[in-house]
């Protein structure tokens, strides 16, 4: 079945660009348009990249999950599978040149920069998380460039209006 991904929201470039960023995340997305592939079949050929990537894309939703019986698992218990749920993008955006422009400095930010700030945040948020406007104005962020490190990063999620550390 083909399903096109649609991207109207220009915040949705952030993660969508990191997506293939590398060799290991387009093999890995190449083998889930096959077909269903287990966690311990990526685990076994592309190691802790290959299941990073596959979290990465299921935070996208890039992916669609279902669970294996016990006597396709592992050692008797049950583990996922993973398919693209997606075979096409279609990107429609417009938007301010600033915009823009903050959009591709956070998804061009190089890992060591992305790390420290995605560290510094995890810090700050602490625990109980803070107001998402509290954080983009400690860091000197705008709330776009905030809203985009949280769609590329593992580590955050927005509850409401609040930034807290996911679950």
């Amino acid at each position: 079945m083909m399903r096109t991904k649609v991207v109207n929201d220009s915040t949705d470039l952030v993660p969508l660009l990191r997506a293939f960023d590398n060799k290991t995340k387009k093999e890995v997305f190449s083998e889930l348009l096959q077909d269903w592939k287990p966690m311990s079949d990526i685990l076994e050929k592309y190691g802790e990249e290959g299941a990073d990537a596959l979290e990465y894309f299921d935070k996208m939703k890039l992916v669609e999950t279902k669970w294996t019986t016990s006597e396709e698992g592992i050692e008797g218990r049950p583990q996922k599978k993973y398919r693209s749920y997606y075979s096409a993008f279609n990107i429609n955006i417009s938007c301010p040149v600033n915009e823009i422009s903050e959009i591709f400095t956070v998804a061009s930010l190089n890992r060591k920069e992305f790390t420290k700030l995605e560290n510094d945040i995890f810090q700050y948020i602490g625990e109980d998380g803070k107001f998402g406007n509290m954080v983009a104005e400690n860091f000197n962020l705008s709330n776009l460039a905030l809203k985009g490190l949280v769609k590329r990063s593992n580590k955050f999620c927005y509850k409401g209006l609040k930034l807290s550390r996911k679950d």
